[in-house]
């Protein structure tokens, strides 16, 4: 349910299985956040949210997983477009079928922390929990989209569409 949780199945298990995948999110998610110094001050409009980590098991491999989200739930709705669609299951079928009946190519990618790449477009500031090591109870502002942040999804479609954009899609 929560860091010392897992640290302490860690433990109890004779391994360090979860304080990996803990390290691991927390590598890809600091570009997220811009930590302030301690004299710092919070701006003015930014909300303050809480953050937490989701723990799953991937049952392909059994290796353990951690995302650090945002609260986003907590949050006033921002101002700004925070839906975002997805591609129906039988729009994707109509693409395939197209393209095997033209003898098209198909490929495919995966975004790793696809949130991420994108600028947030919310003003939010989250005091630092223990998974930020010697970070830990420092304010810091989000400066990309998180995963849990009312306008995440809005802001990576932006994105994508905008780099699409620029390399001529």
């Amino acid at each position: 349910r929560n860091v010392t949780e897992a640290i302490a199945l860690d433990r109890e298990n004779g391994n360090t299985l979860w304080q990996e995948a803990i390290k691991k999110e927390m590598d890809a998610v600091k570009i997220a956040f811009k930590v302030l110094e301690p004299d710092e001050q919070i701006p003015p409009g930014y909300q303050k949210i809480s953050c937490h980590m989701i723990f799953t098991v991937k049952m392909e491999n059994f290796r353990r997983k951690a995302r650090y989200v945002a609260d986003g739930h907590k949050t006033e709705a921002p101002a700004t477009l925070t839906y975002s669609s997805v591609v129906g299951r039988e729009t994707v079928r109509i693409a395939l079928t197209i393209a095997a009946l033209n003898d098209l190519e198909v490929k495919s990618a995966d975004i790793e922390n696809a949130y991420l790449n994108a600028p947030s477009k919310e003003k939010i500031w989250v005091v630092l929990g223990p998974e930020w090591g010697e970070d830990a109870g420092k304010k810091a502002i989000l400066v990309r989209a998180l995963y849990g942040c009312r306008s995440a999804g809005a802001a990576f479609r932006s994105h994508l569409a905008e780099c699409l954009r620029s390399i001529g899609y």
